[in-house]
């Protein structure tokens, strides 16, 4: 838990969210983000990805439109204050992907990186013994061409 904090912490940055904004042309993560409030607003239970998006958007009751994440937490709010009749996620009606389709594209990412994450775990040994020994390939390359050379 304290390093997917860390994790958000350096990564979602106020210019990653205005990147997210400029990115989410067809309205995808704004209707992932409503649909996932709504959701949670009539008492349905949220898988891990939902759960983790609720713990960044949408918090209390209103919206702070200083915050770089405003356009996102608006979509929280009208998902959360949607009721029957209204508007709500319609207004994110450009993403027609379903939403249970994203949510299956954000865990095949999430289980790739962490494929990737433990690969790279389990080679940085390898990778630092390869490192060194390449290191020691070029010294001996660079003192074959001048014996006076001095390496640190």
């Amino acid at each position: 838990e304290r390093y997917k904090r860390e994790v958000v912490d350096k990564i979602m940055t106020d210019d990653w969210y205005m990147e997210m904004v400029e990115k989410d042309q067809d309205d995808c993560t704004k209707r992932l983000i409503c649909e996932t409030s709504h959701k949670k607003a009539g008492g349905g239970r949220l898988n891990s990805i939902e759960e983790g998006v609720m713990d960044i958007f949408g918090k209390g009751q209103s919206v702070d439109t200083s915050k770089s994440t405003a356009i996102f937490d608006f979509a929280a709010q009208a998902g959360k204050y949607w009721k029957e009749g209204g508007i709500g996620c319609d207004f994110y009606r450009r993403c027609d992907t379903p939403i249970n389709d994203i949510l299956a594209m954000i865990e095949t990412e999430l289980e790739e990186f962490e494929q990737l994450e433990q690969s790279v775990k389990g080679r940085k040994g390898n990778m630092e013994d390869e490192m060194k020994k390449e290191k020691v390939k070029v010294e001996e390359m660079l003192n074959s061409l001048d014996s006076e050379l001095v390496l640190d």
